[in-house]
């Protein structure tokens, strides 16, 4: 009998019949603060497609994490994934208690997604010498279709990508003024 090893990059169907998604991302000149910072201040539509100009078309908080903290934070978002479904999907993501993670990096987003395909994300992230490392983890109710989650897995990669692009200069010129 062999032992299953853990999925390390991709998707499958865990043994409970769940969608699991887990993508790895290399980040060079993006920090931890960076995306610490980043969670707490998408604050506008604007904003939140500079993360992904194609696929993210609406962001509001319907709880701010300046009004009650990080943890209970509530987001409803409007996004595409990697160009699909047809009408974008309306999300609401509450973040959760980051002390309830089993994760390995220093930094860790612990999330709950309500809305089709309804799930639960955790984004862990540490500093490396060129900037940060990141795995973003995903799970999915099994009857989510399979498109669905091939098209979660590349928009991840997408929109991770992206931090490298825009978030360095919208930091500084945030924090550092």
């Amino acid at each position: 009998m062999t032992t299953l090893q853990p999925l390390q990059e991709g998707y499958h169907k865990t043994e409970d019949g769940k969608w699991e998604i887990i993508a790895n991302h290399e980040l060079p000149g993006v920090t931890p603060e960076m995306i610490d910072w980043w969670w707490d201040h998408i604050d506008t539509t604007e904003r939140y497609k500079l993360w992904h100009p194609t696929d993210h078309v609406s962001f509001e908080w319907v709880v701010s994490p300046a009004t009650n903290g990080h943890v209970g934070a509530v987001q409803r978002i409007e996004e595409f994934l990697n160009g699909i479904p047809a009408t974008p999907l309306p999300l609401e993501i509450r973040w959760e208690d980051a002390n309830e993670a089993k994760a390995e990096y220093d930094h860790v987003l612990l999330a709950t997604v309500v809305g089709e395909p309804r799930g639960d994300l955790m984004h862990e992230y540490q500093a490396t010498p060129f900037g940060a490392r990141m795995r973003s983890h995903f799970h999915l109710a099994a009857e989510a279709p399979e498109e669905i989650v091939n098209a979660l897995y590349e928009h991840n990669k997408q929109e991770m990508h992206n931090f490298t692009t825009f978030l360095p200069d919208l930091y500084r010129s945030q924090v550092r003024g």
